[in-house]
């Protein structure tokens, strides 16, 4: 007979064991879940917070807009709708500023016409169709209307690219979680490489879906090869925003990401009411994030010809070159350890199951 009282296999002290743990990790769970709920709540507080100021109140702020002569029609709408009046010498150089997305429309006095822009806003056609015929019923006036870049019946109200572009930078976020959930590591050799793959496969699987599978947007034949690395360039600079964040400060980079591309960055797009009917606060940032660079490249390359794309390739850019710099000096940096054997054994920059609370942010529906 042991002397303890136990089986001599251990069992009872397993038991023990097993009992103590049970007993003192139930104030611990608790504190893990309040936390986690608490996390949760602020998350939705600041969701709710950056959607319903960006979107509420759907008034234009500086609306560009162009003007061909002068013409009291134009005076008297500016008393009723925010303009910012950009002048030009005639009617063609107007529409061809509209082209370029400088301007949502314009006025052209000799003629009393109306020139909108369709494909720029789904907002301001009948805002100002409404307003300038308005101000020419007062003054007696007849008035021309002529719409260009117009809408096509794939897409009526414009919302096939915002909708496209919310797919990608949750598959480019998701893309570089599942990457380090699935590796264990913040950051590995090749990370950037793999993560290109990714983006150039998502593109092709996306753009199949939109365009030849379910008709979502025009002449799919001209548009699906330029469309392809488009969608694949905008997933890859999102991957790389994502994985630098988790690099530095690990899985919650990816709450971060979340946070910059989902909760600040889409709401500053616009939409398809476009940036005039943003506050100013949201203007100003997505000139700087990716959703609405990837928003224009997508829509100016369906609606408006290719034109007024280069800003939107530069930004990305900057995020594609800065991103995987930094993503492959962190991987270089642990495989030059791990090959000097200088690193601990089993692979770098483990995850804590603890800090995976960083990968659960969930994105918009």
């Amino acid at each position: 007979m042991h002397a303890s009282g136990k089986a001599p296999d251990g069992s009872g002290a397993g038991q023990a064991s097993q009992a103590k743990g049970t007993a003192g990790s139930g104030p611990r769970s608790w504190i893990r879940l309040t936390i986690g709920l608490l996390i949760a709540l602020a998350l939705a507080s600041i969701m709710a917070t950056t959607y319903i100021t960006a979107d509420h109140a759907v008034v234009a702020r500086n609306l560009p807009w162009g003007q061909v002569g002068s013409s009291p029609l134009t005076t008297t709408v500016e008393k009723s709708v925010s303009l910012q009046v950009h002048h030009y010498a005639s009617q063609a150089d107007l529409e061809q500023a509209a082209n370029q997305t400088t301007i949502y429309g314009g006025f052209v006095a000799q003629g009393n016409t109306l020139v909108l822009s369709e494909a720029a806003s789904l907002w301001a056609p009948g805002v100002m169709s409404a307003t300038y015929a308005k101000a020419a019923k007062q003054g007696g006036v007849k008035l021309q209307l002529k719409v260009i870049n117009k809408l096509p019946s794939q897409d009526p109200q414009g919302a096939v690219p915002g909708i496209i572009l919310i797919v990608l930078l949750i598959g480019g976020y998701l893309g570089a979680t599942f990457a380090m959930l699935r590796t264990k590591t913040t950051a590995t050799h090749h990370r950037v490489t793999a993560l290109f793959g990714y983006a150039v496969l998502l593109g092709l699987v996306i753009d199949l879906i939109a365009g030849p599978i379910l008709g979502g947007y025009p002449d799919v034949g001209s548009h699906f090869w330029v469309l392809w690395p488009i969608f694949a360039f905008i997933a890859f600079a999102v991957a790389l925003l994502a994985a630098t964040l988790q690099s530095l400060v690990g899985p919650m980079g990816t709450l971060l990401a979340v946070i910059i591309v989902v909760f600040f960055g889409n709401p500053s797009t616009g939409g398809v009411n476009g940036v005039a009917y943003l506050p100013p606060f949201w203007q100003a940032i997505g000139l700087v994030l990716p959703p609405r660079n990837g928003l224009y490249l997508i829509r100016n390359t369906l609606y408006f010809g290719g034109n007024a794309i280069t800003t939107p390739i530069i930004v990305l850019g900057i995020y594609v070159v800065i991103g995987g710099a930094l993503v492959t000096f962190f991987s270089w940096g642990r495989w030059r350890k791990g090959s000097q054997g200088t690193a601990t054994t089993g692979p770098p920059a483990v995850i804590d199951p603890d800090e995976q609370i960083g990968t659960a942010a969930i994105p918009p529906g």
